[in-house]
């Protein structure tokens, strides 16, 4: 596993697992992380397992006709979260940011963990199975918040899929919120004040 980790503390409480987009590698969401101001906060970037074009990975591989692989993403994740629980960190402790492929990568397998997390933040993304998720989900998972952030701006993916999520995880029994930003397909310094909000509130509710 690739993978990238620093603290803004020597002890720090709680955990972020941050997750890139298509063609992107351990390094792409270390900016995002630097530019956040979220106090004892260890931060994990992991690299996606699967080859996307020169240079990048993706969580994801196949296509339509072939089908989707995604099971080492998932094992990557599972071992993460794992690895942290040995090291301290409760599940509630534990956050997954997300932007693009990766949030489409955290729906997907937060619905299906038999524990709840202390939140997620899928930043345009969207649900590639939206049937399956009140099916598929867990009970046990249903207990994890979920912000959904997104640009109206954005003609990558629409922010019609974030409204899309959003309806889906509320008719499924998650607690979920939408804010849709002026920006396009990026993680904007408008999404940096909701997600500190997010995650501190999340946190101290614990």
């Amino acid at each position: 596993m690739v993978l990238k980790t620093f603290s803004t503390s020597t002890t720090p409480n709680r955990a972020l697992i941050a997750i890139h987009g298509w063609t992107g590698d351990a390094s792409s969401m270390e900016p995002v992380g630097k530019a956040m101001s979220l106090k004892d906060t260890k931060w994990i970037l992991p690299q996606a397992p699967y080859t996307a074009g020169p240079g990048g990975f993706s969580w994801f591989d196949g296509n339509e006709k072939t089908g989707w692989k995604f099971q080492e993403s998932f094992h990557i994740l599972s071992d993460l979260i794992q690895d942290l629980n040995n090291e301290g960190f409760s599940s509630n402790d534990i956050f997954i940011i997300s932007f693009s492929q990766g949030a489409c990568l955290t729906m997907e397998f937060m619905i299906r963990q038999p524990f709840s997390l202390g939140g997620i933040i899928p930043i345009a993304g969207f649900i590639r199975y939206k049937k399956r998720v009140k099916q598929d989900a867990t009970d046990s998972s249903r207990n994890t918040p979920v912000l959904l952030l997104h640009g109206e701006k954005d003609k990558v993916i629409l922010p019609e899929q974030s409204r899309k999520s959003l309806e889906i995880f509320k008719d499924a029994g998650y607690e979920a919120e939408l804010h849709i930003l002026p920006v396009g397909h990026k993680i904007s310094l408008e999404a940096k004040y909701f997600i500190e909000k997010f995650i501190n509130m999340k946190y101290h509710q614990v």
